[in-house]
Formats: structure tokens, sequence, C-alpha cells
């Protein structure tokens, strides 16, 4: 009983401190992070920029237009010491992120959007979407935010 009992913590133990990988993601291009917010367009906008301009996560408002805000971000040299695509990669990637706001009745649809381009300032900008990466789930827990 005891050697069974040992076993089961072992196993609940180690269950409990498995990490995902972050599995098959339903988002793409095709099927973007979305959030219907009960804000009108101008407080859901307010209120993304308040999310996405953080300290912890660093962006900055890179443009805005009436229906968009661009945020971006330029990511640390060391970033590429554990990049999985730092073969692609010259330089500092920058981490792009475009929110899209429609109004619709009372409520405000926010759709993400969510890129890197691993060479800023080299003719072949290298861009790559992160949406189906676990970043495209990260991004909808953040729009979440927005409710």
């Amino acid at each position: 009983m005891r050697k069974f009992l040992i076993a089961s913590c072992a196993a609940a133990f180690l269950a409990a401190c498995q990490t995902t990988d972050g599995g098959t993601t339903a988002f793409s291009q095709a099927n973007k992070p979305t959030v219907v917010t009960s804000k009108n367009l101008a407080s859901a906008k307010a209120a993304s920029k308040a999310i996405f301009t953080r300290p912890t996560l660093g962006f900055k408002v890179a443009r805005e237009t009436d229906s968009k805000v661009l945020f971006n971000k330029t990511l640390p040299a060391n970033v590429n010491d554990n990049n999985p695509l730092k073969d692609r990669t010259k330089g500092a990637p920058v981490s792009f992120l475009e929110l899209t706001f429609q109004a619709e009745g009372g409520t405000t649809r926010v759709t993400g959007d969510n890129w890197l381009v691993l060479n800023p300032k080299e003719a072949n900008k290298d861009v790559f979407n992160l949406l189906a990466t676990p970043d495209g789930a990260r991004l909808q827990n953040k729009l979440n935010e927005l409710r």
C-alpha cells in the first residue's frame, strides 16, 4: 500500500511539473485571436494600449489609425541564444503586434495579429508569423483582458 501511495504521489507530481509545447493551436492567419468587448471603440483602443505598453510586455505604439493600432518592440540581442530561428536571424529581431477594432452595435470586436521580423535591417526582412505558435494563445489571453 505504501509503495502504491508513493508511486501515485510521484506520478501526480511529475504530471503537475510537465510543461506543454503549446500543442496545436487553432490560431492562424485565417483564424486570428479575437475578443468582443462591451467597451466602445475608443475605450477598447485605450485599454489595449494600456495592456500592451505595460513594462512587462514592453511594446510601443508604432502607428495608429481609426481602426488599427500597430505595436512594436525590438527584442534583446540575447534572445537569439535560445531562438530556434537563430540561423535565419541577423541582428535583433523586431516583434510586431497589430490590433484591428471593429464597432458592432454597442460592442467592439478586437482582432490581433503577431509576427517577428527576423532581419529588420536587411533587404530580406524574413517575416515569421507567430499566431500558430504558443504566442497566438498568449495574444488571446491578453485580448481577453479587454472584456
